[in-house]
């Protein structure tokens, strides 16, 4: 889903020159942003300096003087992407120091990331920490909790999703109005799309058989929402994974549960005891899943999904042998952009990569300003946009059942009174400064944006 529209040019600076870094750039850069990387590899500054269109500093991101020389006493925001944990963590702290308006850190160890009884982030002074890994695996296990989903977003930190789906013939919700629709408590039927035309429903909507729905809900209520409109799963998800890399790790606790038998296979038998004694809702097996014997004598072709987290060329062989034994559901990891188009030959087009998650993650920070429109769902028949109250909204202090405008709209998702993520209710109270992200008709949304008084463009 991308961000449109003109707005203000933004003041980044990248504290790392590495894959991430050089992807944030280009990615910043193309979209007008003024982006300043800092890197000590003088010879990677070059080339960037001379194939983007980006300014250079040469030195140290943890040092005060490096970040003063690149503007970050000014600067918009201040992301860290080194392959140190505790560089970045420093880097934030001397650019908040400095006076930069926002900082963002990388960082993969999972005992920064919330799993410790200190808060690291707020130690060091960063308003956002992300695990290129852990953005990764969020992605990876919305598709396998949704196989059938034709397209996924995730809002606010990935405890909201945007789902769309086909209406099964057989579900139970057919043509019941959506009013009468029993759905889980957080859960909002955001558009139906028939016959290639889309639009907001109604309370007296009702759906038919092979209407493309767009559902918005908590992650944890999704699938039960699903149950109503789209073809049961019945049964365990059966999910294979090759190499017990951190990603792997992450994705297992993602999917922990009922719902899911993980096997995970790792060759290397001290890191698969590690695993063993580290995840409870997975069976690791010491093996390489990449052999035919392997495969056969785990009968892999049986599997829901077969993932693959190891090297790109292994990822690649052992997604295409896995879909060539019938497999339906094949994830590989791939690294490096050059593989793409073999992956595309191959029909392995559903391919994932840590570095273009975390890229996604830098770009949401960096573009949410008081308004954004929100593009790649609905083809120009529906504006998704999300804004920030102004205090000086006529509409403050109202709730969302009272608010009597005369446009059509539906509150997607939105921030309680303490900012954590919600789909929202009639009785929400629209209080100044919180988030909200809102589906419109695009005739429609510079209305929305004056009436909230989300002042700027994007």
């Amino acid at each position: 889903m991308a961000l449109n529209g003109a707005a203000r040019i933004m003041d980044i600076i990248l504290c790392g020159g590495g894959e991430i870094g050089c992807i944030a750039a280009e990615m910043l850069s193309s979209a007008g942003d003024s982006v300043t990387m800092i890197d000590v590899n003088e010879e990677r500054l070059e080339y960037l300096g001379n194939h983007l269109d980006i300014a250079v500093v040469p030195g140290s991101a943890s040092s005060a003087v490096t970040l003063k020389a690149a503007g970050a006493a000014n600067a918009d925001a201040v992301i860290a992407t080194t392959s140190v944990d505790e560089v970045n963590l420093v880097i934030c702290d001397i650019a908040a120091t400095l006076g930069a308006h926002r900082t963002m850190a990388r960082v993969d160890h999972s005992m920064l990331l919330g799993n410790e009884e200190l808060d690291y982030a707020s130690i060091f002074s960063v308003d956002r920490l992300f695990s290129p890994d852990r953005a990764m695996a969020s992605l990876m296990a919305s598709r396998l909790r949704h196989p059938g989903a034709v397209a996924i977003e995730q809002f606010a930190g990935s405890s909201i999703e945007l789902q769309q789906f086909t209406v099964d013939p057989r579900s139970q919700g057919i043509g019941v109005p959506l009013h009468q629709l029993r759905l889980p408590a957080s859960t909002r039927i955001a558009a139906v799309t028939r016959d290639g035309l889309s639009s907001l429903p109604s309370a007296d909507t009702t759906l038919t058989g092979g209407d493309l729905v767009t559902i918005v809900a908590k992650q944890d209520v999704m699938a039960d929402a699903r149950q109503l409109l789209a073809h049961p799963h019945y049964g365990r998800t059966n999910v294979a994974i090759s190499g017990g890399t951190p990603a792997a790790v992450w994705l297992c606790q993602m999917l922990g549960g009922r719902d899911f038998d993980v096997r995970i296979f790792e060759p290397d038998r001290a890191r698969s005891e590690r695993l063993s004694m580290l995840l409870d809702n997975a069976t690791v097996i010491c093996a390489d899943a990449n052999l035919s014997d392997t495969f056969d004598d785990e009968h892999l072709d049986q599997v829901d999904a077969f993932v693959s987290m190891r090297a790109d060329e292994k990822n690649m062989l052992a997604c295409a042998y896995a879909r060539s034994r019938g497999v339906e559901l094949v994830m590989p990891v791939i690294r490096q952009r050059e593989f793409l188009p073999l992956m595309k030959q191959l029909g392995l087009t559903l391919t994932w990569s840590p570095e273009t998650a975390a890229v996604q993650a830098i770009k949401r920070f960096v573009h949410f300003n008081d308004f954004e429109r929100m593009e790649g769902l609905f083809d120009g028949a529906l504006d998704v946009i999300r804004l920030r109250v102004d205090p000086r909204s006529k509409l403050v202090d109202r709730t969302v059942s009272t608010l009597d405008l005369d446009v059509p709209m539906v509150i997607l998702a939105a921030e309680n009174c303490d900012g954590d993520p919600i789909v929202p209710g009639p009785d929400m109270n629209i209080s100044p400064g919180r988030s909200m992200i809102i589906i419109t008709t695009p005739d429609h949304t510079e209305t929305i944006r004056r009436q909230f008084g989300a002042g700027s463009r994007r």
